[in-house]
């Protein structure tokens, strides 16, 4: 046996520990991560929601808004002047919640452009930022609540993919759920944490005393730049023991290359080496391990290969069971495209040098 063989079957078995322990973390995180939230905050909240266009206020996922029945609860939408013609004066919106309309700065991250002003305006110092599709369920905002112990500084729930329509959300669901999903449920599972965009909350007066959101006005990445800047702080970032909802419907495959392609420049950017590390820990790497590596096992090559095709959908279809997630006939399929499509994608963020955010098109060339 030659020691490159040897190293692809100790990768293999890497992998493989990678795939198994992650799903198990992930449906051990929700009663792991209540139990550390022990001393987190009370009080009223402001939501604040920036929105593309003004009648995102009323869809589905902001009408909801009002089932949270939390005390002296505020919603705050903003949307910028350019989206919006003629401004709407917050018609069809229910009390208490209003539109404000921000003003569009030149060169810096769209979101975090229109949030300055609702920071500013709020009522409350404990802020819940939440995306304009991020339907939350009644325990949530009290989940997240709870996980805003001393010490911490962001909290946020894990988005999940519902109802998927076609299989192209389908592909979409195990990209979020059974993927990214899995992966961040068992980083909170071991006690560490990120900012994710769809759902955050925090106190404004720590970000104020970490210089506030326009200390990070041209980040590529806003979750991401907002965790960091309150960890420069000593305040470190938390998932919550609930997770969030997203209805995806039937979806394009345009619309979703586009998308998960801006979240892989975002992880290039701000996470350099966990980008790095992609494509060595997905499906295809395993297959390459297990056909290099199969004589460190005493196994054939071909079954062993057989194996680990077989092993990815079958470990995320048993999560997505237990975690009730979406699950059809078609997920094996969707998760053996999401994995053939992953080094496409790794190699088309690796390029990139412009990143597409709506109608906003940022250049890359000089970050870092």
């Amino acid at each position: 046996m030659t020691l490159f063989a040897a190293l692809a079957g100790l990768w293999w078995l890497a992998l493989v520990a990678l795939l198994l322990g992650s799903t198990l973390l992930a449906l051990l995180q929700p009663a792991l991560a209540a139990r550390r939230a022990v001393a987190g905050e009370r009080g009223p909240v402001s939501v604040l929601v920036p929105l593309r266009r003004a009648e995102e206020a009323q869809n589905e996922a902001n009408r909801k808004l009002t089932d949270l029945n939390d005390p002296g609860l505020e919603v705050l939408f903003s949307v910028q002047f350019a989206a919006s013609h003629p401004p709407l004066k917050g018609e069809g919106v229910q009390a208490p919640a209003r539109i404000l309309f921000t003003t569009p700065i030149p060169g810096a991250n769209p979101k975090i452009a229109n949030l300055l002003e609702p920071v500013e305006a709020a009522a409350h110092d404990l802020l819940l930022i939440k995306d304009a599709a991020t339907i939350l369920p009644p325990d949530t905002l009290t989940a997240m609540m709870a996980s805003l112990a001393p010490g911490v500084g962001l909290v946020s729930s894990v988005p999940v993919a519902r109802g998927p329509g076609n299989f192209a959300a389908m592909l979409e669901a195990s990209l979020v759920n059974t993927y990214g999903g899995r992966l961040l449920l068992a980083l909170s599972a071991l006690g560490g944490g990120a900012g994710i965009g769809a759902a955050m909350l925090l106190r404004r007066s720590d970000l104020e005393a970490a210089g506030s959101l326009r200390a990070i006005l041209r980040a590529v990445a806003d979750d991401h730049a907002l965790a960091k800047l309150l960890k420069a702080r000593g305040l470190r970032p938390v998932f919550a023991a609930a997770t969030v909802d997203q209805d995806l419907g039937a979806r394009r495959p345009g619309e979703i290359w586009r998308r998960h392609l801006r979240w892989a420049i975002c992880r290039r950017l701000e996470e350099p080496l966990a980008f790095a590390a992609e494509p060595l820990t997905g499906l295809p790497a395993a297959c390459l391990a297990a056909l290099a590596g199969a004589a460190l096992l005493g196994l054939p090559a071909i079954p062993l290969l057989a194996l680990t095709i077989l092993l990815w959908p079958a470990a995320e279809c048993v999560l997505a069971w237990r975690k009730g997630w979406p699950l059809s006939p078609a997920m094996p399929l969707a998760v053996l495209a999401r994995e053939a499509l992953m080094p496409v994608l790794w190699l088309n963020a690796l390029a990139a040098r412009r990143l597409a955010w709506g109608t906003a098109t940022i250049a890359l060339s000089g970050r870092h």
